[in-house]
């Protein structure tokens, strides 16, 4: 059995999972590389990453209009796009680029980001994506498009799953994946800006809640959204999110709201504004990178950032978990997967106002209580959410898969 299974990503310049795609750099904004875990911790190690793109991906263009250009021009634009993409992430001397599957030598397992590449032109990728022995697809933002994900996934023989809690139990993801493959659960790899730095005695009794939400009634194009907003007959990912914020001026004396609505242009007219939503660069989350987010949530005591409806938590119940907060997570199947228990590493609500005070004030009255459920967080972290943890079982899972191949 080998020790590594050498990973190839499939247009990881498309999005911002993990790292900053040339549209992102042109408009000067940040990707948020919540998954950069995959280049960053081999390239650390001294390994070379493999990345395939296959012509058929821009993030300059739409997918729609990108894959009607003549094979010339996609050529031609990705040639440039890819050498900047290298250029501004530093990624030159360190990764091999692939612009045919027939030049990957290992194709034990291929890396595929749903988000964009389940979509669109799916069918001119299906035959690269099956000539690996496994197509792992990352279902983050699967709640987009999630039917036309789900028919385009089930194409694919060699296709397992990957979120990072274990859905199975989601009523969402049952209904569009009934008969799923087999599910990969990894958690979110913290960064090391997120420790402790404040004991409890210094920080503020206040909870701390932090995200964006969104509005689907104004998202573009609709159809793209029809899926969720059906199933569930609401107009946002993050109801909790959504709830705090427009009650955070009567609980300010408790809860110390920086839940932002997702469009920084929402509820702005003009041509410019009308132009940048149709352009769809104002998707970043810019409130993640306007404050010191380590920082806020070092300075309290309890922190709340809510979790999607369709079944996955968010990167920063594990950020602000890391910094020593006492984490209030909503009861359900959200940390199933994870080695997470109510109670024990995390405070539960029911998603109200009233159930997330109450939680508060019950558990502020034992101090033991709260400091055992943050050590109890902090311990996790370290031991199961740092880059290193979370590629190294990854490693040992594609390893175990691997192993299924060989002779």
């Amino acid at each position: 059995m080998p020790d590594a299974v050498r990973l190839t990503l499939l247009n990881p310049h498309g999005d911002d999972f993990v790292s900053t795609p040339v549209s992102f750099w042109l408009v000067g904004r940040r990707g948020l590389s919540k998954y950069g875990y995959l280049l960053d911790e081999p390239i650390r190690r001294g390994q070379r990453v493999q990345v395939l793109i296959d012509g058929t991906l821009s993030s300059l263009i739409d997918q729609r209009v990108f894959i009607q250009l003549p094979p010339w021009m996609r050529a031609f634009i990705l040639r440039v796009e890819i050498y900047f993409w290298l250029r501004h992430n530093d990624l030159t001397q360190k990764i091999d680029v692939h612009w045919t599957v027939d030049t990957v030598r290992d194709r034990t397992a291929l890396y595929v980001f749903s988000y964009k590449n389940c979509v669109g032109a799916f069918d001119q990728r299906q035959a690269t994506i099956s000539a690996f022995n496994y197509a792992i697809i990352n279902l983050s933002h699967y709640f987009i498009r999630t039917r036309e994900k789900a028919d385009n996934i089930a194409k694919l023989r060699n296709a397992i799953l990957s979120s990072d809690s274990d859905l199975s139990h989601n009523p969402y993801f049952r209904h569009f994946f009934p008969h799923s493959p087999r599910l990969l659960v990894t958690p979110f790899a913290v960064g090391e800006r997120f420790a402790a730095r404040r004991p409890p005695q210094q920080r503020s009794a206040k909870c701390a809640a932090t995200g964006s939400f969104h509005n689907l009634k104004e998202e573009f194009p609709r159809e793209y959204y029809r899926d969720f907003v059906d199933f569930f007959h609401t107009d946002t990912y993050h109801p909790v999110r959504k709830l705090l914020y427009g009650r955070r001026a009567e609980i300010a004396d408790w809860l110390e709201c920086r839940i932002s609505p997702y469009r920084e242009m929402e509820g702005k007219n003009g041509f410019l504004a009308s132009l940048r939503r149709l352009l769809r660069f104002d998707m970043v989350q810019a409130e993640y990178f306007s404050f010191d987010i380590a920082d806020f949530y070092n300075r309290h005591r309890f922190a709340l950032v809510g979790e999607e409806l369709s079944g996955a938590p968010a990167v920063g119940f594990f950020e602000a978990m890391a910094c020593g907060c006492v984490m209030l997570g909503t009861t359900g199947n959200y940390y199933d997967g994870l080695g997470l228990a109510p109670d024990v590493h995390y405070l539960t609500h029911d998603g109200t106002v009233e159930s997330i005070h109450a939680a508060i004030v019950r558990a502020s009255k034992d101090s033991q209580r709260l400091t055992a459920i943050a050590q109890a967080g902090m311990r996790h972290i370290q031991e199961k959410c740092t880059p290193q943890a979370v590629w190294d079982a990854l490693q040992r899972s594609l390893v175990q898969l691997s192993a299924r191949h060989e002779p």
